[in-house]
C-alpha cells in the first residue's frame, strides 16, 4: 500500500514538475518576446533614420528646386524599402511636391502586431538649404510612415522559433530534473517505504530499515538511522511492558488466591468460633438467671452478666466479619420483601432505646406522611439500621439527640439517621466505609469498635442497588442518608357499569 502510494506520488510529482517547467518556460519566453519586441522597435527606428539620412540630400535638392519629378523619384526609391508604406515631400509653405503610398497588408495577426509594435512608426525629417557663409534655411519636410505589421511579421517568425525552442528546452530540463529527483529522492523513499511494510507491530526491532545505497551520509541516511533508533527503543519498551504485564498478572493471580484463602480462613474460623461462643453465652445466661447462683451471692451473678455481655459482643464481631467475607466472596444472597417502614424503624428504635437511656440521649423517630413501603431484605435492613444507630449513639455525648427519619424521593425511600455527636473530619469521610479503619487511636480506645459496622452497611446497601451518603461537621454531628428501593403496589381499578 505504501509502495503504491509513493508510486502515485512519484507520478504526480513528475507531472507537476513538467507542468511547472512548461509554465516557467512560457512565462520566460513571453518576457523575452516583449523585450525582443522593444529592442526590435528601437532597431527599426534607427534603420529608418539611416534610410532617410541617405536620401535626405536628394529630397532637400528637390524641395529647393521645387522639382516634383525629382521628388517623386526620391519617394519611389524610398518606398522600395518594404516596411515604408507612405512618404511625401512638401516645401516650406506646406505645399506637397510629391506623395507616394501603397495599401496596408491585410492579415489576421495585424491586431496582435499593432498591440506589440503600435499602429505605425512616423518620422518627420526637416530639409535644409545651406548657402556659403550664411545660416542654413529650412526649405521643406520629408514625412515617412512605416507599417509596424511588416516589421512584426519578421519578428514573430523569429519569436516563434525562439518560443518553440525555449519550450522544448524547458521540457527537457523538467524531465531531467524529474529524473534526477526520482533517482536522488523518490527511489530511496520508495525503498524505505517497502522496508516499513515489513516491520512487525508486535516486534518492531526485529526488522530494521536499510539505508539506500549512496545515502549513508545525507539527510535520508540520517532519517533512516533515527528511525531505526526509535524502532529499537520502542521494541525494548514493548518487551519491558510485556515483562511488567506478566509480573502484574502473576501478582494479581497471587493476590486473588490470597484473598480467597483469607476469605475461606475467616469464614471457617468464624464458624468455628461461633460454636464455643454460643456455649459460653448459653451457660453464662443459665448461671445469671439460676436462683441458686443468685442465692450464693451477687458477685457470681455479676460475673455471669459480664461473661454474657462480652460473649455477645464477640459474637457480633464474628457475625459482622462472617457477613463481610460472604459478601466479598459473592455468597451472601438477599431476599427482598415488602416492608412497612414505620414498623421497621420503631422496632429498631425500641431495641436501641435501652442504650439511649443508659447514655442519657434522646432518640426520636419521624416518618413523612405518604411514605411508601420498602422492597428489601428485612434482615439486611434491620442490620443496616442497627449498625448506623449504634454508631450514632456511641459517638454522641451525654444529652445529645439522635433522630431517625424516613421520606419518599421518587421511586426511593430515604432513611436518615442524624446525631449531634463529635462528627467526622471531612478528610476522613472517604475512608469511613473501609474495613477495619479507625479515625484515631484515641477514639478507638475511648469508644471501642473494630471498624466493621459501616463497611457492612455499605456492602448491604450496594446489594440492594441503594445509595449511602455521609455528611458530617466536626463538633456538630453526622447525618447518614440511605436510599433504598420503594415497593410499588398496584392499586385496584374501580369499574362502573355504563
Amino acid at each position: 500500500m505504501m509502495a503504491r502510494l509513493f508510486d502515485r506520488l512519484s507520478f504526480r510529482q513528475a507531472r507537476n514538475t513538467v507542468i511547472i517547467a512548461l509554465l516557467l518556460g512560457i512565462v520566460a519566453s513571453g518576457l523575452d518576446l516583449v523585450d525582443d519586441a522593444h529592442r526590435e522597435r528601437e532597431v527599426q527606428g534607427r534603420t529608418l533614420e539611416e534610410v532617410t539620412r541617405i536620401i535626405e540630400e536628394a529630397a532637400a535638392k528637390a524641395a529647393y528646386d521645387l522639382d516634383s519629378s525629382l521628388a517623386s523619384d526620391v519617394l519611389k526609391g524610398l518606398l522600395s524599402y518594404q516596411p515604408i508604406f507612405q512618404a511625401r515631400i512638401q516645401d516650406e509653405f506646406g505645399a506637397k511636391l510629391a506623395v507616394r503610398e501603397r495599401p496596408l497588408v491585410e492579415s489576421r495577426l495585424r491586431l496582435f502586431s499593432e498591440w506589440l509594435f503600435g499602429t505605425s512608426l512616423d518620422i518627420t525629417v526637416p530639409l535644409y538649404y545651406e548657402p556659403v557663409n550664411r545660416p542654413r534655411l529650412e526649405i521643406g519636410k520629408l514625412y515617412v510612415a512605416v507599417d509596424s505589421h511588416i516589421v512584426a511579421t519578421a519578428f514573430l517568425e523569429r519569436a516563434r522559433s525562439t518560443l518553440i525552442s525555449g519550450l522544448f528546452r524547458n521540457l527537457l530540463l523538467g524531465l531531467l530534473l524529474t529524473a534526477m529527483f526520482h533517482i536522488m529522492v523518490t527511489k530511496p523513499i520508495l525503498a524505505i517505504s517497502k522496508d516499513f511494510t515489513r516491520i512487525d507491530a508486535q516486534s518492531p526491532g526485529s526488522h530494521l530499515v536499510e539505508v539506500p545505497p549512496g545515502h549513508d551520509a545525507d539527510e535520508i541516511g540520517l532519517l533512516v538511522g533515527r528511525t531505526n533508533q526509535f524502532l529499537k527503543a520502542f521494541d525494548a519498551s514493548l518487551r519491558e511492558r510485556a515483562r511488567y504485564a506478566d509480573e502484574l498478572r502473576g501478582a494479581l493471580i497471587r493476590a486473588e488466591e490470597g484473598s480467597r484463602a483469607k476469605s475461606q480462613f475467616l469464614s471457617t474460623m468464624s464458624h468455628e468460633l461461633r460454636t464455643p461462643l454460643n456455649a459460653i453465652i448459653g451457660f453464662s445466661e443459665l448461671i445469671r438467671d439460676d436462683p441458686a447462683s443468685v442465692a450464693r451471692g451477687a458477685m457470681l451473678g455479676d460475673y455471669a452478666r459480664e461473661i454474657h455481655g462480652s460473649g455477645n459482643q464477640l459474637l457480633q464481631i464474628i457475625n459482622d466479619l462472617l457477613h463481610l467475607t460472604e459478601i466479598d466472596a459473592g455468597r451472601h444472597a438477599i431476599y427482598p420483601e415488602i416492608l412497612d417502614v414505620r414498623h421497621m424503624l420503631e422496632a429498631c428504635v425500641r431495641q436501641m432505646s435501652a442504650t439511649a437511656r443508659e447514655r442519657k440521649l434522646t432518640l426520636t423517630v419521624g416518618i413523612e406522611a405518604g411514605c411508601p413501603a420498602l422492597r428489601a431484605d428485612p434482615r439486611a435492613v434491620r442490620q443496616i439500621l442497627l449498625n448506623v444507630l449504634s454508631n450514632a449513639l456511641k459517638f454522641t455525648p451525654e444529652g445529645g439527640v439522635v433522630t431517625v427519619d424516613a421520606a419518599p424521593v421518587g421511586d426511593r425511600v430515604v432513611l436518615t439517621v442524624a446525631d449531634t455527636g463529635i462528627g467526622i473530619d471531612p478528610v476522613n469521610l472517604p475512608r469511613v466505609c473501609e474495613p477495619f479503619w479507625q479515625a484515631e487511636p484515641v477514639l478507638s480506645r475511648r469508644y471501642g469498635g473494630t471498624g466493621l459496622g459501616m463497611p457492612l452497611v455499605q456492602a448491604l446497601v450496594d446489594l440492594h442497588d441503594g445509595t449511602l451518603r455521609i455528611a458530617s461537621v466536626v463538633g456538630e454531628g453526622t447525618t447518614i442518608a440511605i436510599e433504598l428501593p420503594a415497593a410499588i403496589i398496584a392499586r385496584p381499578v374501580s369499574t362502573a357499569r355504563a
